[in-house]
């Protein structure tokens, strides 16, 4: 690292103040924009989100996270990179963005196993848990936070447990939440109860840590669990212990779930003046967003305090605003779900594709005339298939298509006005756009598909058993995903867009599906690029 963003993270480490430790990790931050240094940006950026999360800036978190992962991916810091994707995935989680939080999770899990790390799992089990109740599966973020329990008690680390224990205790009561107003309602206070347990064991473990931060939340969470088994003396006291260390600290995310728990707990007390106070403060202030599931707290105790009130239309729109975040979350959240097993279903390919490779890896150390094949064929830049390759399985592809009439599509990508990138940015720049590009269309491919880099800024893609209108639509996917990704993170004010060309069987022709694909691709850059063309039908 640079000397000058070194002493600034270094000062930053040492702050016992959230708002010096983000003074300090903006400057570095910033200083780092400057030096261009991988090193100095990926641990930047690892820092500032720590801190953003600490000081409950959840957007503004996930913002320089998501900047910061490509760079934590390039430099192999393994532990800022779990660590950033954790912060990420939990505040996305907080606010709403369910599937970036368990795409987060998914990564976690994959750079665990790839670095046969116990703690890892252990902690993306628990954000994949805690995203599958966020998501509306308490259920199944309940079965995968035990698990996570089982695994951090054989590891024997405090943290992991703690976090793990922290997050089941969440779970359960975001599931006690769910359900106490519907026909399962036993199902809801049988939640409820088996948080306490977890929370009193979470609590012991907190000194061990040292941290204030944890403290400070640990007060909260217990706090809001006594309220609703009407333990009410000891839930004040732990809530407003809570409140004052929140505020002397600046942890505004914690503030908001303690302010929405002393109101609950008002209502509670037949205080309901109290209540309607707090929450309407809560829920105008301009200073603080509530993260999605204290909106919902908030909206849910306003109607009640109204309704107790005897203000039907006061009550009424609280309601309103509460069944309108309701319905939000449930859309996101059914989103993220079917997305979720989108990916599952890509990783499971991703595992079987990763264990023939590993298998083709072994048997090259028998023989290095293998290896050299394998190396023979395979872009140095981006790990993709090339001309090679794409020439050598093409054929071989079309052939099986034909005999059964079987569905096979050919596409050309050509990234639009590259050169320019390479001039204005530098090579270097456009080696990384070429990389992620590469990472693009791995992960919008599946297994058998073949995908390579042709040359340049060309890649050709071969899509067994996809038809013109499937490969089309693939196409159009890849091309958003090109266009809307955050290519500003790589370098301010770089954007990439790309054309492709398609063209389908029944020509079962490799040379022909080739040129025919080729010219398609140019009538999309003709036609004005960032776009998608598919090839003319011969008459």
């Amino acid at each position: 690292m640079s000397p000058g963003v070194a002493a600034l993270l270094a000062q930053a480490y040492e702050s016992g103040s959230i708002a010096d430790g983000l003074a300090l990790a903006e400057r570095a931050y910033n200083e780092a924009a400057t030096t261009g240094l991988p090193t100095d940006i990926a641990a930047v950026g690892h820092v500032f989100c720590f801190y953003l999360y600490r000081a409950g800036d959840m957007a503004r978190a996930i913002t320089i996270g998501e900047a910061a992962l490509p760079w934590l991916r390039d430099v192999s810091l393994s532990r800022a990179h779990a660590e950033t994707l954790r912060w990420v995935g939990l505040c996305a989680s907080d606010v709403g963005h369910y599937g970036l939080s368990i795409s987060c999770a998914v990564e976690m899990q994959a750079l665990a196993e790839r670095n046969n790390d116990q703690r890892g799992r252990v902690l993306a089990l628990d954000l994949l848990g805690g995203c599958f109740e966020r998501s509306g599966d308490p259920w199944q973020g309940e079965r995968l936070l035990r698990e996570a329990v089982v695994l951090a008690r054989e590891l024997g680390e405090p943290y992991p447990l703690f976090a793990s224990l922290n997050n089941l205790g969440a779970v359960l009561i975001g599931k006690f939440y769910s359900l106490r107003d519907s026909n399962a309602a036993d199902e809801a206070m049988a939640a409820l109860h088996a948080t306490l347990p977890l929370s009193r064991e979470v609590k012991q473990l907190a000194p061990s840590l040292n941290d204030p931060y944890f403290d400070c939340f640990i007060d909260g969470n217990l706090g809001e669990i006594l309220v609703h088994l009407g333990e009410f003396d000891e839930a004040e006291m732990l809530l407003e212990r809570s409140l004052t260390a929140a505020r002397s600290r600046g942890y505004d995310a914690v503030i908001s779930r303690v302010r929405c728990s002393q109101a609950e707990l008002h209502l509670a007390r037949g205080n309901t003046a109290e209540a309607t106070h707090l929450l309407s403060e809560l829920l105008s202030a301009p200073s603080s967003t509530p993260q999605v599931a204290t909106s919902l707290r908030a909206y849910y105790g306003l109607y009640l305090a109204h309704r107790a009130a005897e203000q039907p239309a006061a009550a009424l729109r609280a309601l309103e605003s509460f069944r309108r975040i309701e319905n939000q979350q449930t859309l996101q959240q059914l989103k993220a779900r079917s997305e979720f097993m989108v990916t599952r279903l890509e990783a499971d390919e991703s595992q079987r594709k990763g264990l023939e490779r590993a298998y083709g890896i072994a048997q090259a150390h028998a023989s290095r005339a293998v290896a050299l094949e394998r190396l023979a064929h395979e872009d140095e830049l981006t790990g993709l298939g090339n001309r090679r390759a794409l020439d050598l399985n093409l054929p071989d592809l079309v052939a099986a298509a034909q005999p059964n009439q079987k569905a096979l599509a050919v596409v050309v990508l050509d990234l639009d006005h590259f050169k320019r990138v390479n001039d204005v940015f530098g090579h270097a720049i456009g080696d990384k756009v070429l990389v992620q590009i590469a990472q693009i269309l791995g992960n919008q491919t599946r297994a058998d598909d073949l995908v390579t880099r042709t040359g340049g800024e060309e890649f050709v893609l071969v899509l067994p058993g996809m038809n013109q209108t499937d490969a089309f639509e693939m196409c159009e996917r890849l091309r958003l995903r090109v266009s809307d990704f955050q290519w500003g993170t790589i370098a301010p004010n770089l954007a990439v867009t790309l054309s492709a060309g398609i063209a389908c069987v029944p020509a079962f022709d490799a040379s022909a599906l080739l040129e025919r694909a080729d010219l398609a691709m140019y009538r999309a850059k003709k036609a004005g690029r960032n776009r998608v063309a598919v090839a003319l039908t011969k008459s």
